[in-house]
């Protein structure tokens, strides 16, 4: 597609974004942030808890007088009850019968009884409610209904949807209005009850509330979802350009790196040392006092991409330089997480650059070097301005770096400059810092070797 083909698309695409209202994702209720905020029994057990009088909320029967009263203005149901019946009432889930177990009943002794069936996502199995209609006998409740009269037997079948039951003595109730009779509960003597039951009577109906009806912000997600499939082909094709460009960025950054450093060489066979791993590059950097040294630029692993002179990864065993982990060793240096932190460089256009005291097969190197390198005070003296000494044992140091895209053609060449005045800031113009490095690793080296640890 043409650049100014996808240009018109996504201007039109960011019109559309910017009529949407801005809100929020509310907070999880308890049941969202248990990940249980659509299973049957967990509503039943909160219901029948706020219905029953006895129960030790603190509400007695103030919600299932409302709960009562609401069955008394329905349309679709002729329940009448006194409130002389309250002192009476009694709640009971998973009451048995033959062949099945009713979710929720509500009984004035022989007066009358309320038998609840609740689905979430359920739908009624096979002609439950009508066994419920025609039930004889509960087994562990004492109550018999047939002595309740027979126009003082109430069904409810409660749904989201106020979906129809197969038994049309069972009447269609929505999970929204049992909500209601609930909300009718707090505005009334709401002050005088309980915090703690307040606040999960409060969590009990925003769970109902949120997860059966659509909130603001998901009918926002719906329409970014809707705008996504309309954009589609756009999205994809700007999306898998970007991810050449950024897996180009991981394999290459050294070598682009060599070109914006001031008196960086890359060096293809490197004296004294191993030879440069395939992937990766060799940089000779200037050291002061006209020294130079070399820095290996490791550009095979995105999530790792080290950057350090050779003699700060050393076999333990040889005392050879490596470039791999491998066998006990000692591994000290600078690096950059391209891919690991991806979500950051594009968000928020910062580069997170680290020293990293790598663990290793050594079970001694890592923690003295750590220790050596958080009380130092020569190291605190010489990290750049916005560099931060953690007290960790790993990232001992973390420095932040903004990427300053407007200023490049790209993001990925304000990556690569912020990169180089973090190596600038650290290496190249920081001798005393890295001098302070020298020491402390050559240090911790030879008590590791002479086993003489102070």
């Amino acid at each position: 597609m043409k650049k100014q083909t996808l240009t018109d698309r996504f201007e039109e695409l960011g019109r559309h974004l910017d009529r949407l209202p801005e809100i929020d994702e509310p907070p999880p209720t308890t049941l969202q942030l248990l990940g249980q905020s659509r299973q049957e029994g967990d509503w039943q057990r909160f219901l029948s808890y706020f219905l029953s009088p006895e129960a030790p909320h603190g509400l007695e029967h103030a919600a299932v007088e409302e709960f009562l009263k609401g069955l008394t203005n329905r349309d679709d149901i002729d329940f009448e009850f006194s409130r002389f019946d309250l002192d009476d009432i009694d709640v009971e889930t998973e009451v048995y019968i033959p062949d099945g177990r009713v979710d929720l009943l509500i009984w004035c002794e022989e007066d009358w009884l309320v038998l609840c069936e609740l689905k979430i996502d359920s739908s009624e199995g096979d002609g439950q409610t009508k066994k419920y209609a025609n039930v004889k006998t509960f087994a562990n409740i004492e109550l018999d209904p047939t002595n309740v009269p027979e126009n003082r037997r109430h069904y409810l079948y409660i749904t989201p949807n106020g979906a129809e039951p197969d038994s049309c003595e069972f009447a269609a109730v929505e999970w929204s209005w049992v909500a209601s009779q609930l909300r009718t509960v707090q505005q009334s003597d709401y002050g005088s009850y309980p915090a703690r039951t307040t606040g999960q009577l409060d969590d009990f109906i925003d769970t109902i509330e949120t997860e059966l009806t659509m909130t603001d912000h998901e009918r926002n997600e719906t329409a970014k979802a809707g705008l996504y499939v309309d954009y589609y082909d756009e999205i994809a094709e700007v999306k898998e350009s970007f991810e050449s460009e950024w897996g180009s960025l991981i394999d290459s950054w050294g070598r682009r790196l060599s070109t914006t450093l001031e008196g960086a060489n890359l060096v293809e066979e490197p004296e004294g040392v191993p030879a440069v791993p395939d992937n990766d590059v060799m940089l000779e950097l200037p050291d002061g006092d006209n020294r130079t040294r070399y820095w290996l630029c490791r550009q095979s692993n995105g999530k790792w991409s080290w950057f350090y002179p050779t003699d700060w990864w050393t076999d333990l065993d040889t005392g050879q330089p490596i470039y791999h982990n491998s066998g006990s060793n000692a591994r000290v240096g600078f690096l950059h997480r391209p891919e690991f932190d991806r979500n950051r460089v594009l968000k928020e256009k910062k580069l997170t650059f680290y020293l990293r005291n790598a663990p290793s097969g050594n079970d001694e190197f890592y923690p003295r070097f750590a220790e050596l390198f958080n009380s130092n005070a020569a190291i605190a003296e010489a990290l750049p301005e916005n560099s931060e000494r953690r007290g960790v044992k790993s990232n001992v140091i973390e420095a932040t770096y903004s990427i300053e895209v407007s200023e490049y053609q790209t993001l990925f060449d304000g990556y690569i400059s912020a990169l180089a005045t973090a190596v600038d800031d650290h290496i190249l113009s920081n001798h005393k810092l890295i001098e302070e490095i020298d020491s402390l690793y050559q240090q911790t080296l030879s008590e590791v070797r002479d086993g003489s640890f102070e």
